[in-house]
Parts: structure tokens; sequence; C-alpha cells
């Protein structure tokens, strides 16, 4: 049965794979695309807010296997897929003989529309969620090397995981472990030491890019994530409903309510006999805390990094459905789970408006239809890497502000001289909202002559492109 699971996993999961990358994507493979292996550890790491593990491993695949978008995600289903398997070799774990619970709980996580989704990202969050699911399933086991190795190995996929780690140390003062255990469990974090005092340098960069950053664009708090009751609902509607969103607010809510329901129902029936899987319960209500109350000193309470959380999730919810004592309330809420899982995944698969920044159509639209004295203006210093990565150079493009945080002088002078001997302007408004707040391309633009003669608008995510030529 498992292994039906775990096709139907795999096979889900490469359904609407060949989107366009969006900027982290992007981002990510230009750099595995043009630096080396050393590279990407003592160069692109600097400018980067994450640890190295991803890129190498990225790097390595695709340097094999090409950069097509297909290619840039593989890693990630492969991970995800993983992540689906462990989440089974756990709840066989806590408990063989209850065949329900053991492999509702790999469905679940096969059809989780928040799992699908990461699993199809060129980014290291399905990597992580995976290492920090063998960590739990290397701990319950006492396979100290594996679960040294996994510790390690997450922590240098991405920094968030480390607020698992609180997990492991209580477990062992919970149970009152011997001496011997803990000399065993101790030596396991030596490599994760070793680690850690390599990496600080360019650790201490990465922290003091990120204050700049925050200290910049003050908005970019509200992106990165942040302690607020908005964001820990956020968390619960995108594990329960998965990574979708509508205008229509009401609606979003009644889905979001209905796919509560069952979720809530097996994790509160959860509490009853909870010692039996207080590790679980540790594992998911530790971190989300600990990540809480962090990001009051810095921002990284955001749904997605917590996604190595989520097996937990489901485990919990499928532990306390199979104790239902009724079974036709027990398959109703089972039924309802997974129809909301396959819910939210059929509307990111079937709506385009719900998956990735459309950068690919955008530049071929542009590089189509543009005239050789029309150029391409970004409300940023340089091109966004979507564009460099998707170009085929036909149209000259260019940043418009003088940095990331639009001076009004400066980026005004910077406009007019982009725009000298030019006759049309392919507009990106793409993050104008926070690199020029107050609007001083636009509004050069118009001083120099410049209005809009066309629209473009149908770019989930890149946002509108507006055609400005001379009056």
């Amino acid at each position: 049965m498992i292994w039906l699971i775990l096709l139907g996993a795999f096979l889900i999961r490469l359904v609407a794979i060949n989107q366009s990358l969006w900027l982290d994507e992007a981002i990510g493979a230009e750099a595995v695309k043009n630096f080396s292996l050393w590279g990407l550890i003592t160069e692109f790491s600097k400018f980067d807010n994450h640890p190295p593990l991803y890129y190498l491993i990225l790097k390595i695949w695709s340097a094999i296997f090409g950069y097509s978008e297909i290619s840039l995600r593989f890693p990630s289903i492969a991970f995800g897929v993983g992540t689906v398997y462990l989440t089974f070799l756990i709840a066989r774990q806590l408990s063989s003989k209850n065949r329900l619970f053991y492999l509702l709980a790999p469905i679940l996580m096969a059809t989780s529309g928040l799992h699908i989704y990461y699993s199809q990202e060129a980014r290291m969050y399905s990597m992580a969620a995976f290492l920090a699911t063998l960590a739990v399933y290397a701990f319950m086991k006492s396979g100290w090397l594996l679960f040294s190795f996994s510790i390690t190995a997450l922590l240098m996929a991405d920094y968030v995981g480390v607020f698992l780690l609180p997990v492991f140390w209580i477990w062992g003062i919970f149970k009152k472990k011997d001496g011997g255990w803990w000399k065993a469990f101790l030596a396991t974090h030596l490599p994760l030491i070793v680690f850690g005092i390599l990496w600080l340098p360019i650790f201490l960069i990465q922290g003091s890019h990120g204050k700049w950053l925050l200290e910049t664009l003050p908005a970019w708090q509200s992106v990165a994530g942040g302690a607020t009751f908005k964001q820990a609902g956020i968390l619960w509607a995108k594990f329960v409903l998965g990574r979708i969103s509508f205008q229509d607010k009401a609606f979003y809510y009644l889905l979001v309510g209905v796919a509560s329901i069952p979720a809530l129902i097996g994790l509160l029936n959860a509490l009853r006999r909870q010692r039996d899987v207080a590790l679980i319960w540790l594992w998911l209500t530790l971190p989300l805390g600990v990540g809480f109350i962090a990001s009051f000193v810095f921002p990284a309470f955001i749904y997605f990094r917590f996604l190595f959380t989520l097996p937990a999730f489901y485990i919990l919810i499928s532990w306390g459905v199979s104790r239902i004592k009724s079974k036709a309330s027990k398959m109703l809420i089972i039924g309802l789970l997974v129809f909301s899982n396959l819910v939210g995944w059929f509307i990111y698969a079937k709506q385009t408006s719900q998956q990735r920044e459309h950068w690919r159509q955008a530049v071929e639209l542009v590089e189509r239809i543009a005239k050789g004295s029309e150029i391409v203006v970004f409300e940023y210093p340089e091109p966004f890497t979507p564009w460099r990565w998707y170009s085929s150079g036909k149209v000259e493009a260019f940043g418009a502000t003088d940095e990331i945080s639009a001076d009004g002088i400066k980026t005004q002078e910077r406009t007019k001289s982009l725009t000298e001997d030019v006759e049309g302007i392919y507009y990106f408004e793409y993050l104008r909202d926070l690199s020029d707040p107050g609007r001083f391309v636009e509004k050069t633009l118009a001083e120099e002559g410049f209005s809009p003669k066309e629209i473009f608008d149908y770019f989930p995510g890149v946002g509108q492109v507006t055609l400005y030529v001379k009056d």
C-alpha cells in the first residue's frame, strides 16, 4: 500500500511542474549556473540569507540534468516524496498495529496542497522538511550516526531548522535519560558545532546584510514574516488548505473554515493519550512557538519556513482520527481531510493565478512585440533575475532606481538618462511598493513626456506591464 501512496505522491507532484521560475528560484538557478561549488560557498552565500547545502546539491544535479524548470525542481520532488515515506515510517514506529493510522498519515502528506507546492519549488524548503523528518525518525530509532548527519545537513540547508533542535533536548530531559544516552546524544552535535564554527564568518556577513535590508526596506519585514497573529492565522490556513488564496476573502475564509473542522477534530482527539505521541506534539508546537518568539527580534515566522513541522501536523491528526470509535464518523472525517487536501491542490493546479510568477510569459510577450526603439525598465537598480534568465537579449532592459530603496533625485536622473532617444518603454511595476513607494520612476516618465499607451495585466505574480510612449 505504501508504494501506491508514494507513486501517487510522485505523480501528483508532476502536475503543473513546468511553471515559470519566480524571483527566488531564478536567483538560485542563476547562481548554480554561474558560480563554482566553491564560489557558491564563499561568494554567493554572502549575498544570500541561507546556508549553502541546497545550492551545492542543485549545482551538481543541474550540471548533469540541465537547467529546465522541471530539472531544477526535480530534487525538491524527490525530497517531497521521501518525506511522505518517512512520515509513514514514523507513524508505523509509533503504532505498528494501527494500520489505518500509519497509512493515513502519509496519504495526507501525499495530498497536502502546501507540501505539493513546495515539493515543486526549486528552493530548500522541501529538502529541509525531509531532513527534519529524517532527524525525528533517526532519533526515535536511536540511530545516532543518521541523526547526527540529519541535524547537521538540516542546519546546512536552512537556518530555521535550528528551532527543531530543542525538541530532542527537551525529550531527553522529559524521559530522564541516563548518562550513556546523553553522551551519545551530545556526540551527535559535534559535526554541527564544527560546521557552525567554520560557517560563522559568512553567517555574520549574512546577518549584517539582513539587518541592513530591514533598515533600508522597512516593508520587507511583512514579506520576511513576523511575530503577528495574522501570520499565525495564515500558517494554519495554508496547513489545512494549501498555498492558495482568493480576492473574495469571505469565500476563502469559508473554505478554510470547512477544511479546519476535520483537522481540529483529529488534533483535539489526539490530545487523548497524548503521552504516546508526546514527541510529535513537541515537533509540531515547539519550533512554531520558539520561531514565533524569535521573530520579535528577527522576522522568520512565515508558514513556508515551517514546512518541516507539517509531517507532525498530519501524524497527530491521523493519530486522533484513527481513535474515533464510530466507524461512520471516522470515515467521514477521513473523507473530509483528503477532500480538503485535493480541493486545495486542484485549485492550485487548475488556476494559473494561484501558481508562480509568470516571468517566462511576460518576457516572451515583450520580446515578441517590442520595437527597436523601445526598452524595458524595472523598479530596481538592474533587471530582475527572472528577466535575465528568460531573456534572449532582443530587447535592452535596465533598472531605473539608484538603489533598492529609491532616492528621488538620483532615481530621477537615472530614469532621465535611460529614456533619452527612446520612443517606447515597457515598464514593470514588480516590487514597486518595496523599492520605489514614492513612484519616482513613473513621475519622471510623465515629466519626460511619456504616457501609458497599453497595459498588459495578465502576468500573475509579475503584475502589470505598461507600455509608455512619447506624447
